[in-house]
C-alpha cells in the first residue's frame, strides 16, 4: 500500500484575477457612453460581481489547500480519488453559484453593456463545464497503483488548468473588444474590486 505522492498539484488557476484585469486593464478611455445605457448602475454591478468572484476565489482556494493538504498525508488511494472527486463537485457547484450571481447582476449601464455582460457570463459557465468535465475524468482514475495514481492526477491537474486558462485569456480580449472605462472607473471605487484590481490610474 503506497503513499500516493503528489507534492504539489496546482488545481485551480485564479482566474477570477484573469477576469477582473481583462476589466481593470490600462488604457481603456471613459465617458462617450451615447448608445442604450439601460441596465445596472456599474458601481451596484461592481460590487455584485467583485463579490461573487472573490467568494468563488476564497472558495476555490480554500478547497485547493485542503486537498493539498489532504493528499499528502493520505495513505489510502481510494481515499485520495474520493477526496479529489468531492473537491472538484464543490469547485463545479461553487462556480454555479458565482454565475447564478453574476448573471443576477444583470448587464451594466454602459456602452455595450449587454455584449460585455453576455461574453462575461459566457467565459464563466465555461469554468463550471471544466470542473464538470474534471469530475467525469477524476472517476476514472486507478486506485491498485499509486504511480499511476499520481500520474492521472498530474494530468488532470494540467488539464485543468489549461481549460481554465483558455478560459481566462477569453477575458483578456474584452479589453481590445470594448471600451470599459466606465467600468473601470466604478471597479476602482468599489472595495470588493481592490484584491483584482491594480490602482494604475
Amino acid at each position: 500500500m503506497g503513499t500516493a505522492r503528489i507534492a504539489r498539484v496546482r488545481l485551480v488557476a485564479p482566474l477570477s484575477v484573469v477576469v477582473m484585469l481583462a476589466f481593470a486593464a490600462p488604457g481603456c478611455g471613459g465617458g462617450g457612453s451615447s448608445s442604450s445605457t439601460s441596465g445596472t448602475k456599474p458601481e451596484t454591478w461592481s460590487a455584485t460581481v467583485c463579490g461573487a468572484l472573490q467568494t468563488w476565489e476564497d472558495d476555490l482556494k480554500s478547497g485547493s489547500d485542503q486537498l493539498t493538504s489532504d493528499i499528502r498525508s493520505s495513505r489510502n488511494l481510494k481515499s485520495v480519488k474520493r477526496k479529489l472527486i468531492a473537491f472538484l463537485q464543490n469547485a463545479e457547484q461553487s462556480t454555479e453559484t458565482m454565475v447564478g450571481q453574476v448573471k443576477a447582476a444583470g448587464a451594466p449601464a454602459v456602452k455595450d453593456g449587454p455584449a460585455i455582460q453576455r461574453d462575461l457570463e459566457s467565459g464563466l459557465t465555461g469554468a463550471g463545464t471544466s470542473f464538470q468535465r474534471a469530475v467525469k475524468q477524476a472517476k476514472k482514475l486507478p486506485t491498485d497503483n499509486p504511480q499511476a495514481l499520481t500520474m492521472g492526477l498530474a494530468t488532470l491537474a494540467q488539464k485543468i488548468q489549461s481549460e481554465l486558462n483558455a478560459t481566462g485569456q477569453r477575458f483578456s480580449n474584452l479589453e481590445t473588444k470594448y471600451d470599459l472605462g466606465d467600468l473601470n472607473s466604478a471597479m476602482a471605487d468599489e472595495p470588493a474590486c481592490k484584491p483584482f484590481v491594480s490602482s494604475s490610474g
